[in-house]
């Protein structure tokens, strides 16, 4: 794992989450930059680097972002990242469709498991809805197939040189 890649990664995701809190606060809630890293770097370099990434990203979400029960987002990103990373070393996935199926999935299944998780331990979560949840999914999928285009372009180019 590229130790200083993932830093920045988590950074970033760290800066545009904070920047969209603080101007746009209720569509945080749907663009999850976190997400979008542990699902690239799942699908990049299989299911350790999925989980080590999910779990950071996780934590510092929990941090930033105050979540009543640290580690909530973590358990939850470890779990997804894990099912991201098998199925990236599993299949094909580096065309943009397939990419953003996986995106739309793993935002899907993100919110279900934070909420079970979250009921299992009786911890009071905002919770969204259906439909909620099937935008968020389609908002990160679409900018999760952007932005991961945009970075095997800029790492393609970089390789070249």
């Amino acid at each position: 794992m590229r130790l200083f890649g993932v830093a920045l990664a988590l950074l970033a995701a760290l800066l545009l989450q904070t920047a969209l809190t603080r101007v746009l606060p209720g569509h945080a809630r749907i663009f999850d930059a976190f997400l979008l890293v542990m699902v690239y770097y799942g699908l990049a370099g299989g299911e350790t680097q999925g989980m080590v990434v999910g779990a950071l990203g996780g934590w510092i979400q929990d941090i930033q972002f105050g979540g009543s029960v640290m580690g909530l987002s973590g358990l939850t990103r470890v779990l997804i990242g894990f099912a991201v990373g098998t199925a990236g070393s599993r299949f094909h996935l580096s065309e943009p469709g397939p990419r953003a199926l996986v995106l739309f999935l793993a935002a899907l299944a993100d919110g279900l498991v934070f909420s079970a998780i979250a009921s299992a331990f009786d911890v009071g979560v905002t919770r969204l809805t259906p439909l909620e949840m099937l935008v968020r999914a389609g908002v990160n999928a679409t900018a999760g197939a952007l932005l991961f285009g945009l970075v095997d372009r800029q790492l393609g180019r970089l390789r070249r040189a």
